[in-house]
């Protein structure tokens, strides 16, 4: 699926989520296939709390969804893109 953003305020909401590389490459990851927190903890090397607080951004902003599942031990968070592709269409 796609997105396609034209209005100003919307660009800014979506460019602020944008703008730190480690939320980039959560997207990169879970482009390929949804993972839990922990799996994104263990592929870019950053704490629980870190990763977390990148997701709450990316969800804020219309950009992932998280679905909780039952895990080894406990429940676990996945999170999955909602869009594959973002355009920002700057016409008039």
């Amino acid at each position: 699926m796609e997105l396609t953003i034209q209005e100003p305020e919307e660009i800014l909401k979506i460019a602020e989520a944008l703008s730190v590389i480690s939320r980039i490459n959560i997207l990169k990851l879970i482009n390929n296939k949804p993972m839990s927190v922990t799996e994104l903890t263990s592929e870019l090397g950053m704490s629980k709390g870190n990763i977390s607080n990148h997701i709450a951004t990316l969800e804020n902003a219309g950009l992932v969804v998280s679905e909780y599942e039952n895990g080894i031990k406990g429940i676990k968070k996945i999170v999955k893109p909602k869009y594959s592709r973002i355009v920002i269409d700057l016409s008039p």
